[in-house]
């Protein structure tokens, strides 16, 4: 199974190049010799949460040829993102979290709500692993894939390493994970800058930002190929 990760796109309606970023990034996508089964978004969406925003970033992600999900960043707004996103499937209006199973793949995605509200770090409450717990109990079978937003690992080439308010949570979570022997992988944005480490013998990365203003990294792409078993 062949996913496309993308990250941290900030549309802005005062900066409408990240909404070009945005548009180029899909039609490298769409015009890719060999199409991926799926894109994910792995959150800050919009940069200031507003609605105008929200609609640029569907209207042009639902131009992708395959099929793509979007999960919450530090920058996002849950209420409006998933009043705009709503599919009735895996997004619906007025989520609490904005945390669900994709399950129509041969490698199950897992999408992770990591937003605080009291700052920019991460957050995973006790509910939030509790119905991560449950995503991950109820089917063992397949190989599944997790998608956050904040990074839970150290990524030692940031400023601060930590992207958490409570890191006794990311031990949580990573108990979690090395008691599901299923979990192949863990895919991450926020840090603006590619970093790539491990969670137990669980390979786990960090792909760097669509919008090049806020860049920390020199890439030449920032469309992320991520080959998951079947």
């Amino acid at each position: 199974m062949k996913i496309i990760q993308i990250s941290d796109s900030h549309i802005s309606i005062d900066r409408p190049a990240r909404t070009a970023e945005l548009e180029a990034c899909i039609r490298q996508i769409n015009a890719a010799d060999t199409q991926p089964d799926a894109v994910v978004h792995t959150g800050d969406v919009a940069h200031d949460g507003l609605v105008e925003e929200y609609q640029v970033a569907r209207d042009l992600l639902d131009t992708l040829a395959v099929p793509y999900y979007v999960l919450a960043g530090n920058r996002d707004n849950r209420q409006v993102l998933s009043e705009v996103f709503a599919d009735g499937h895996c997004i619906k209006p007025g989520m609490e979290f904005i945390q669900y199973p994709v399950e129509q793949f041969e490698t199950r995605l897992i999408c992770i709500d990591t937003v605080s509200g009291a700052s920019n770090k991460g957050r995973l409450c006790t509910a939030r692993l509790a119905h991560l717990e449950s995503m991950l109990a109820a089917d063992q079978s397949r190989p599944t894939a997790l998608f956050l937003h904040h990074p839970p690992f150290e990524v030692n080439v940031a400023p601060d390493p930590f992207q958490f308010e409570e890191w006794a949570e990311v031990d949580a979570l990573q108990t979690l994970i090395r008691q599901h022997g299923q979990v192949c992988g863990i895919y991450c944005g926020h840090v603006h800058r590619q970093f790539e480490s491990k969670i137990g013998s669980v390979e786990a990365s960090v792909a760097t930002c669509i919008a090049s203003d806020l860049r920390w990294d020199q890439v030449s792409s920032c469309v992320y190929t991520r080959s998951l078993p079947h």
